[in-house]
């Protein structure tokens, strides 16, 4: 196809011209009424042609002369077909103009483009705040709090939110409209940093979790701040010092008491407070016993419209009968007494055996103090010993001499020495008597008792038991 304006080849079906930009289509006859405008030209010529025969065969013809074709007429309807004169073509479009028109126009496509991409990518926001409501009940001190999320309000906003939702969710059958309730529930998680032991003011602040990533597939975006709650509506209740009902008794002999606990009222409230002790025997004076209660203060609250003021109270062990276990415990009565029985069990042995052997120069020495390990209590040996030793001069009666004059040490042993809870204090003497024997003979078999070494007396008497007890020892005695 050629440009009616600048003669250049175009395209057949172009509108206008890429070089110039004329309207070609404009330009070009339309093929109807070229067609018309023909018919109506070459129709007379063809009528013309028809009658012309008829005139020429009453004209006589000269000298055989050839018929000349009607030119005129030829040439009459060449110019009827070239009548309708071409359309001028239209000036060129500025082309500053058609720049700012094709600028424009991609500014409008791109404007379309990130408009539909915000679109696509919009969320909408669901505040998690909407749905959250606290519920209290119970009595104040001991009050609880729960949430109280309205799912109904959720995914009724949820479809408002997003028609991809509503349309999933109005389209599916019932188990899998479960299904998507629970997609979008555990999408998102809820919490109470406190829900027990409440009182009336206090607060609570509700914090949340959620997983945006499995909400955008319904172009859906959690949003919710952790918002606190102040507790209110909580019933009033008495207060009750449970310990008020109660004593605790030690029994038995210090280190080695037991502990109970022995209720003092016995109505309704306090009957049924119940207790534990942290430790309950082998305990000594000076030791700390916990006594808690044991029941639930909240289920107790229910039942009797109560709440303890205190659940625990620590009662230290004092005022009871003990075993001495130091060796300045022990009073000056208490000593007399043990020096005095030594002395008696000295000599009533020598008065057995006088006509073998005596004793003369009596002298207290000192004494060995054994205290029970922890670790070791109800031994057989007691709880405590003290062994009082005296010394001596032994010397044979017979009249033949059998060993020469001897200094002989002569511990007795007494154990369990008692402080009662009023200060007084208790030893049995009843058992008492010496302890070891010399390698001084008499009578044929007989060997007098006590040790003439004050190191062999000492390992035997505490060393050996240094796996059970601890010991103080008098300067001198070792």
């Amino acid at each position: 196809m050629i440009c009616p304006n600048c003669n250049k080849e175009i395209k057949d079906d172009s509108k206008f011209c890429i070089f110039c930009g004329a309207n070609v289509q404009a330009a070009q006859p339309k093929t109807e009424e070229n067609s018309n405008r023909q018919a109506q030209f070459t129709q007379p010529v063809q009528n013309q042609q028809n009658t012309e025969p008829q005139q020429n065969n009453t004209v006589p013809q000269a000298n055989n002369a050839v018929p000349q074709p009607n030119f005129q007429a030829q040439n009459y309807t060449q110019q009827n077909m070239n009548y309708a004169p071409a359309m001028q073509p239209k000036k060129p479009k500025n082309k500053k103009m058609l720049i700012g028109i094709i600028g424009g126009a991609c500014a409008l496509v791109a404007i379309i483009v990130v408009a539909a991409v915000l679109v696509v990518n919009h969320k909408t926001k669901i505040n998690l705040n909407d749905y959250i409501n606290i519920k209290y009940d119970g009595y104040d001190t001991y009050g609880r709090a729960s949430i109280d999320f309205d799912s109904d309000k959720y995914f009724e906003d949820l479809q408002k939110a997003s028609s991809s939702f509503k349309r999933v969710y109005m389209s599916e059958g019932a188990n899998n409209l479960l299904s998507y309730y629970y997609d979008m529930i555990n999408s998102l998680d809820y919490s109470l940093d406190k829900n027990s032991e409440l009182s009336n003011g206090d607060t609570v602040t509700v914090s949340f979790e959620f997983d945006n990533e499995a909400a955008a597939k319904f172009k859906i975006e959690y949003v919710g701040e952790p918002t606190e709650y102040t507790v209110e509506g909580l019933k009033e209740v008495k207060k009750i010092d449970p310990f008020d009902g109660i004593r605790v008794d030690f029994t038995g002999t210090s280190p080695n008491l037991s502990a109970e606990v022995v209720k003092t009222k016995t109505d309704d409230v306090y009957s049924n407070i119940y207790f534990d002790l942290s430790k309950s025997y082998g305990i000594k004076v000076g030791d700390t016993v916990t006594v808690t209660v044991s029941n639930n203060p909240e289920y107790f609250v229910e039942d009797y419209g109560y709440a303890f003021t205190a659940t625990s109270k620590d009662y230290t062990c004092s005022d009871v009968d003990k075993y001495i276990d130091k060796a300045a415990d022990i009073s000056d009565d208490t000593m007399s007494t043990m020096k005095k029985q030594t002395e008696d069990v000295i000599n009533s042995y020598f008065a057995s055996d006088s006509k073998y052997i005596g004793v003369s120069d009596l002298k207290f020495e000192g004494t060995y103090f054994l205290t029970e390990k922890v670790d070791n209590s109800w031994s057989f040996n007691g709880t405590n010993q003290v062994y009082v030793i005296y010394s001596g001069k032994v010397k044979s009666n017979e009249e033949k001499k059998q060993f020469d004059e001897t200094t002989v040490y002569f511990p007795v042993r007494y154990a369990d020495i008692i402080e009662y809870a009023d200060g007084t204090q208790y030893v049995d003497t009843k058992y008492a008597s010496i302890e070891g024997e010399t390698t001084l003979k008499y009578s044929y078999f007989s060997s007098v008792k006590g040790y003439t070494d004050k190191s062999a007396m000492y390992n035997d008497l505490v060393v050996a038991q240094k796996a059970d007890y601890t010991e103080e020892i008098t300067d001198g005695l070792k």
